[in-house]
């Protein structure tokens, strides 16, 4: 992934259309006037679709619960879950429920990559729907490109799939452009992420479909939380869905997507080929993933409380290093997979937050202040994008001074993929500081357990990127979901997320930070001279007493870097990141 590509981040590429295409934006009025949206998003074919697969919750029908080894408690208000902390069980927990699917399954993400595991989990979904089972695909239109496009509209062929783009491009052929044709509605984005299958089981989170979040054998991997969620919480999952397909804003791909001829040079009258032989011929990077392999490496997330060993439902558990940790794609094939029954909360944006139509009273962020309520003990947070504003800097510092322990891990500059972001984070991290707020930023060269090896435009060495959105409160109850903690998740994208009412997740996530972090993580003070510093463990011994002190400047900021950060840090940008 390209760090600093404006294709992918619109926190990047909107203050440089302001600064360098100012005179396009007046003539914004006539340009969009010529290039209007279709009139009808959606055909009679995705419409049919649409009606079908809608009643899968009677007994002959919970197939799906006989992967789980912990049947539902007699409680019909709790909801089962499981984390999701690897790569690998990201990709074989999605393939695996993808071929023991019946009736349906609902997908809705921000990025789906033509890449190895995209095309993988495309492949999979084609076969499933050859046997029946109705597939329904939304996408946010941002990421899209020409190929990904042609390989979709394949895809589509299929009359059991249905593929809807969200918030689409005015001009497809040149991406850049629908920054200033579709301003300020294609600015704003559908951030949500989740696969729901037979409305029985469901997957959220941080993770995307591609091999950066799916693969951890790739160069370009992330660090991310999903979950695996079962019970009353699922029907929740699937009507924020429903309301999202049936959007006008949600386009049905053939409305915006025309197919390349494909010319038979040798047999001019030969006929076009299939969608199906379309689809199949697209397939070119598939990837097919590695045997599982039961005894995986110990990694920080994983004192998370999967449950492995001795867990009953509603069992507390203490940190843990599970260095014996059982795949999830073996759990899920021998019906063994352990979750714990608690009360979960589901909380989505309303679609029309995208068209800013939506009532703030409605949105996710409000909804989670009025849930969660003010913590009393601790408030931890993990975000990959950490921006908490004015506002947001003054309600943490009060807590602090309340007494509560507040403590941050996000990305350094050296391991974010969005350096942007950073410009508003470093602004708010002095104030936090000095009030007391705990912080820990991600370093670049975390270890091999983390398995996020990304190539730096920075330097010539791997990097890693912290992509995780989570947060506890005291010990009461945890957040997961795709919510970063900056002004774009709050006002501008949609996003989901669930919190879970379990005291031992809660507690886990505490217990991130401690003296270990310092492997992978900076910790930032004030030395003696009242200078910044970031603290860390001694690369080569790892011991504590040894402490790596980087003053004034951060970890491996070129001169260039930071005269980039200290110019857009003075840009009134700070709401858009």
């Amino acid at each position: 992934m390209n760090k600093l590509s404006p294709m992918m981040q619109p926190r990047l590429f909107l203050p440089i259309l302001f600064t360098f295409f100012l005179p396009i934006l007046v003539l914004l009025p006539v340009l969009s006037a010529c290039q209007p949206l279709p009139k009808q998003p959606h055909l009679s074919v995705s419409t049919a679709l649409t009606l079908t697969p809608t009643k899968n919750k009677q007994p002959n029908n919970q197939h799906l619960l006989t992967k789980i080894s912990n049947t539902k408690p007699n409680h019909s208000e709790l909801s089962g879950y499981y984390p999701i902390i690897t790569s690998r069980d990201a990709l074989a927990s999605r393939s695996l429920l993808t071929n023991y699917a019946k009736h349906s399954i609902d997908i809705q993400y921000y990025i789906w990559n033509n890449d190895e595991a995209g095309q993988l989990m495309l492949k999979q979904l084609y076969d499933v729907a050859n046997r029946g089972v109705k597939v329904r695909l939304l996408l946010d239109d941002l990421n899209t490109d020409g190929k990904l496009d042609q390989l979709l509209l394949a895809f589509s062929g299929h009359p059991n799939i249905a593929v809807r783009l969200i918030n689409p491009k005015i001009i497809r052929a040149v991406r850049p452009i629908n920054f200033v044709l579709g301003m300020p509605r294609y600015h704003r984005r559908m951030h949500n992420k989740s696969m729901t299958f037979d409305k029985q089981l469901s997957i959220i989170g941080g993770r995307n479909i591609g091999n950066e979040y799916l693969r951890s054998d790739t160069n370009n991997e992330f660090s991310d939380l999903d979950v695996l969620l079962a019970g009353k919480v699922v029907d929740s999952i699937s009507e924020s869905f429903e309301r999202y397909w049936q959007s006008e804003m949600a386009y049905d791909i053939e409305t915006l997507v025309y197919p390349y001829k494909m010319m038979n040079t040798t047999n001019p009258n030969a006929k076009n080929p299939s969608p199906k032989q379309r689809f199949l011929a697209s397939l070119d990077k598939i990837y097919q993933p590695k045997l599982a392999n039961p005894w995986l490496t110990s990694a920080k997330f994983y004192q998370l409380p999967n449950c492995q060993q001795n867990c009953s439902p509603n069992n507390e558990l203490t940190k843990h290093t599970v260095k014996t940790a059982v795949s999830i794609d073996k759990l899920l094939i021998t019906g063994k997979l352990p979750l714990r029954w608690k009360k979960i909360d589901f909380f989505a944006d309303n679609v029309t937050k995208l068209t800013k139509k939506d009532d703030e009273s409605s949105r996710l962020v409000t909804q989670l202040r009025n849930t969660i309520g003010t913590p009393k003990k601790k408030f931890t947070v993990i975000s990959s994008y950490f921006v908490p504003t004015n506002q947001g800097v003054a309600e943490l510092n009060q807590l602090v001074n309340d007494g509560v322990k507040v403590t941050v891990l996000t990305n350094s500059f050296d391991s974010t993929d969005v350096p942007i972001v950073h410009t508003g984070y470093s602004k708010a991290r002095l104030l936090m500081l000095r009030a007391g707020v705990r912080l820990y930023e991600l370093k670049s060269s975390a270890d091999a357990d983390l398995r996020i090896k990304k190539p730096s435009l920075r330097r010539n060495e791997i990097s890693t990127s912290l992509h995780t959105k989570a947060f506890a409160v005291d010990d009461r109850l945890a957040f997961i979901g795709s919510y970063n903690v900056d002004p774009r998740s709050a006002h501008i994208n949609t996003e989901l997320g669930v919190v879970i009412y379990d005291s031992a997740l809660a507690k886990a996530l505490h217990a991130i930070f401690d003296d270990e972090l310092l492997n992978v993580a900076y910790r930032l003070g004030f030395g003696a001279d009242d200078q910044l510093v970031w603290q860390t463990l001694d690369e080569d011994t790892l011991a504590l007493q040894k402490v790596v002190i980087t003053k004034n400047n951060e970890p491996r900021l070129s001169l260039a870097n930071n005269l980039w950060i200290s110019v857009f840090s003075l840009l009134p940008i700070q709401w858009l990141l």
